[in-house]
């Protein structure tokens, strides 16, 4: 084994075994391919920064010690059993569960865990008798057992702790050379390129290596694999993120979503998720740390994480706020930091599936994991029935017109004189902006075409998000045509549009009657449902109808009986609620 290194898990198993990591509570989980994830008590500390000033440690005594020394009314303590939410604008120091021993030559280094860098949640690392932060070194504190710390400032949202979570991340190094030089970084590349690129094609080929004080990693902005999405910016959301939580919350509530076209201007102050062009491929005996600061990009930190695991492939997330004095223009492809790689033995694990890791194989500036799954389809509005205005109004004032909160119901002539004209003093909103708010209502016109008293038309919807609009709906059987009003329908605005939306995706052979109104649904079982009011009209005809628009893949006439016998769960929301009155409906 070589004299310098850093410790692989197998390594950091070891030292939990020798004592060297003191962990009251342990489970393997904690044990990544080369980091190790120490855990936050159930004691904080809020810090009164602006008075007098920042807190760190010093080489002459235990971090508990300096604290002490502070007046109280400058180290408010509180117990986090319950969870305790940490305000952006504040400064926490929270005491670590573990403790280290370090032999002679060995040093840790600190980054917070990749999820919390993506939050913009800054910690980093104290231990006793270091004046560093995110670094102990053996030579302050030999064969002493030291405490740790983390120093925790929310810069961007707030958020939600618990004990037993894992802010930051350790890594130990044994010896002085465990960093790669130049030379050597050629000569892994020679056998193993470290970056690839994918091609206009999506084909995955090797890409350039500039190495020159480290290995240079370029920005991307070409928006080419993500739908023209290039990049993230934190929207002020005061909501607080739970950190226990996974695929909770709504990416858009607190980013927006920037698209461009090989260049795009950043503000000073803000902060932003961008995505390298390359794609980062580490082999087993290697990790990789992120230079958080380089001249040869921007000023200001570039990652609040910036540590990669053996085993990882994928592109590299940005963190980044500008320090620039001005609004600064990034561009395509243009140098943003540098990669320092380490040498280990290989691991007994790698970063994967395999082991639970977050990010393997991620795509452009991808949010942290407690977000739903990030659509760059949908957020990049690149089809016409998504980025449009269409006629909206108030909850409130729509949902008087109904009995219940949810379901079908009939609706009486006078109430629905009052309800065209409550939907007629609506307004118009970006149909985008608008899907996923439910304070507002868009008003859906809803038709059933029936054959006599025995036959309902349905069809099914098409698989292709730029035709519809709504990935929500696809494969789902319907017996009802309909959609959104749109500021051309005015001004019988609902009967406009429910006579476009007709003409647009049917064609009906023979007469038919004017479809009349009959009633109203809602539905809340998925978002798609509680933010519209379905408007339920019917109309009959004596011929046939046929699918037009290629959003529908198939559609026919079918018996009543047959449909309300089959199975309900093929059919869209609003179908399924309305079959069991379709006897009722086919009189109107």
């Amino acid at each position: 084994m070589k004299k310098s290194f850093c410790f692989a898990s197998q390594q950091i198993r070891r030292a939990i075994e020798d004592g060297k990591i003191i962990a009251p509570s342990f489970d393997e989980s904690r044990i990544q391919p080369s980091s190790f994830d120490p855990i936050i008590g159930n004691e904080l500390f809020i810090l009164d920064t602006k008075t007098r000033g920042l807190f760190r440690g010093n080489k002459e005594e235990p971090v508990s010690r300096t604290l002490l020394k502070l007046p109280k009314r400058q180290r408010l303590e509180f117990n986090i059993n319950e969870g305790y939410e940490l305000k952006t604008g504040s400064t926490y120091l929270i005491p670590l569960e573990e403790r280290v021993k370090l032999d002679d030559g060995e040093h840790i280094k600190s980054s917070p865990k990749s999820s919390l860098g993506r939050l913009f949640l800054n910690t980093r690392l104290l231990g006793d008798y270091n004046s560093c932060f995110d670094e102990i070194n053996s030579r302050n504190c030999l064969n002493r057992e030291v405490q740790l710390w983390l120093f925790v400032q929310p810069l961007a949202f707030n958020v939600i702790m618990y004990p037993g979570q894992s802010l930051n991340q350790l890594r130990f190094f044994k010896g002085l050379g465990s960093q790669l030089t130049d030379l050597q970084i050629m000569k892994e590349i020679n056998k193993n390129p470290l970056l690839y690129k994918r091609n206009i094609d999506g084909k995955i080929i090797s890409a350039d290596h500039f190495v020159t004080d480290g290995l240079e990693i370029h920005l991307n902005l070409s928006g080419d694999h993500t739908d023209g999405i290039v990049g993230l910016r934190a929207r002020s959301n005061p909501t607080p993120i739970d950190l226990t939580r996974r695929e909770e919350y709504e990416a858009e509530d607190f980013f927006e979503p920037l698209k461009g076209k090989e260049r795009i201007s950043i503000k000073k102050g803000e902060y932003y998720l961008f995505s390298s062009s390359e794609i980062l491929n580490i082999p087993s005996h290697l990790n990789v740390e992120m230079r958080s600061h380089s001249h040869i990009g921007i000023s200001g930190p570039l990652h609040f994480a910036g540590f990669i695991d053996n085993g990882f492939n994928g592109d590299l997330v940005f963190e980044v706020r500008s320090d620039e004095i001005s609004d600064m223009i990034l561009e395509d492809e243009m140098p943003i930091s540098k990669l320092n790689i380490f040498r280990t033995i290989i691991p007994n694990k790698l970063y994967g599936n395999e082991i639970g890791s977050n990010y393997q194989y991620q795509l452009g500036p991808k949010p942290s994991k407690h977000f739903k799954p990030f659509d760059f389809v949908y957020a990049a509005r690149n089809y016409q029935k998504l980025d449009r205005d269409v006629l909206v109004q108030d909850a409130k004032i729509l949902m008087q017109h109904r009995k219940q909160k949810e379901g079908f119901e009939f609706l009486s002539s006078d109430i629905a004189l009052k309800l065209f004209k409550d939907i007629e003093d609506g307004f118009f909103h970006s149909r985008y902006d608008c899907e996923f708010d439910n304070l507002i209502l868009q008003p859906i016109p809803y038709a059933l075409f029936f054959r006599g008293t025995n036959e309902i038309f349905t069809y099914i919807r098409a698989k292709d998000i730029k035709q519809y609009g709504d990935e929500r709906l696809f494969g789902k059987h319907s017996i009802g045509l309909g959609g959104h009003t749109i500021r051309s329908d005015g001004p019988n605005y609902i009967d406009k549009c429910l006579e476009r939306e007709v003409i647009e995706e049917v064609e009906i052979i023979g007469n038919h009657s004017k479809p009349k109104l009959v009633g109203t649904l809602m539905a809340y079982d998925k978002p798609v449902d509680r933010v519209h009011l379905g408007l339920v009209f019917v109309s009959h005809v004596d011929g046939d109808v046929k699918q037009k628009e290629s959003s529908i893949t198939s559609s026919g006439m079918v018996p009543i009986k047959q449909l309300m016998k089959s199975n309900s769960e093929k059919y869209e929301t609003w179908s399924k609620i309305l079959i069991p009155y379709l006897i009722e409906l086919s009189k109107y």
